[in-house]
């Protein structure tokens, strides 16, 4: 399986991570509401891995995995007719066009980590990922001839990211009505 990341999101997740863990003992040491501090650490604990961290490409030998901050989308290669670098990386299928939160942009710096590949993630541009995806997207088949008798289902599945998506509200609306009482 081939990852595809982006690694300056990940090194500022990693900050953003440090930052809510420092604001918990200031908090509880210089602080006259010491359990304030902890709401907006877990809304920037939650932020940073769910908006910097979890995104990613995931190019398994039978399907593309697209992990965004809304949702995770499994396509089935037949099923991906096209990758498109206009803004940022772009998958068409045959539901249409899907921008991806991984590369929104040409110009992000991405990191490609082949498994069992030493050496670990490689850096790359978005038109050299764009191209590790395309490599795999298989080639359009001719249709000569009556449909076959037996059809093998290629799915496009979408699973919603609800928990984390609700949980950035609400901690997002606790971290407002802490800073409110501060």
């Amino acid at each position: 399986m081939t990852t595809i990341i982006a690694p300056g999101m990940r090194q500022l997740a990693i900050v953003l991570w440090v930052v809510a863990v420092v604001l918990v003992p200031l908090a509880l040491v210089t602080g006259d509401h010491p359990w304030l501090a902890p709401v907006p650490s877990l809304f920037i604990a939650l932020v940073a891995w769910a908006v910097l961290w979890r995104p990613r490409f995931e190019l398994r030998p039978d399907t593309l995995v697209v992990v965004d901050v809304r949702r995770t989308s499994t396509y089935a290669w037949p099923r991906v007719q096209e990758v498109r670098t206009k803004y940022g990386i772009e998958v068409v299928s045959s539901e249409g066009v899907r921008r991806t939160w991984l590369a929104t942009r040409p110009t992000a710096r991405l990191a490609v980590r082949h498994d069992g590949r030493p050496g670990g993630a490689t850096p790359v541009d978005v038109e050299a990922a764009a191209a590790e995806v395309r490599a795999l997207v298989p080639a359009v088949v001719a249709k000569d001839g009556p449909p076959p008798a037996t059809v093998v289902a290629q799915p496009i599945t979408h699973r919603a990211h609800g928990w984390s998506v609700l949980a950035m509200i609400v901690l997002g609306v606790a971290a407002s009505m802490a800073a409110a009482q501060l």
